[in-house]
């Protein structure tokens, strides 16, 4: 990819932010909260993405992970208790807003996935942590 992440007259893909509204149509209402937990966690993609928990013993063998542009490798060390309360918020805490988002421009197919395999491969932090035993 090279210069072209740098050069804003010739960007080589365009990111667009999804639609967090839980419409159900353009939005992630289509997806449990399961599955937007395992998005902000594992950074899996929610539509290639059973809702199932996932544990180091059972991650999918071939991964979608969500774009370089998703923080996932930054909030996959929140607490459990922290990315469930997002996923909530996400599902119930805001109305849902019919609005398609055209999808990102990028460059050959597996670009985020050969990032998120290098991201992915850290296991997440231990829990519970100091703050979620209360102290």
């Amino acid at each position: 990819m090279g210069p072209c992440l740098f050069d804003p007259a010739d960007p080589c893909y365009m990111m667009r932010p999804r639609n967090l509204t839980p419409d159900e149509a353009t939005g992630t209402g289509r997806y449990t909260e399961r599955q937007i937990f395992n998005a902000l966690r594992h950074g899996l993609r929610p539509s290639s993405t059973p809702d199932m928990e996932i544990t180091e013993g059972d991650f999918p063998d071939d991964p979608d992970y969500l774009a370089i542009g998703m923080p996932w490798a930054e909030l996959r060390h929140m607490a459990d208790e922290d990315l469930w309360a997002i996923a909530a918020y996400l599902k119930h805490g805001v109305k849902p807003v019919d609005n398609t988002v055209e999808d990102t421009d990028r460059p050959a197919a597996g670009w985020a996935n050969d990032w998120g395999a290098i991201k992915g491969t850290y296991p997440p932090p231990p829990f519970p942590t100091k703050n979620e035993e209360g102290g």
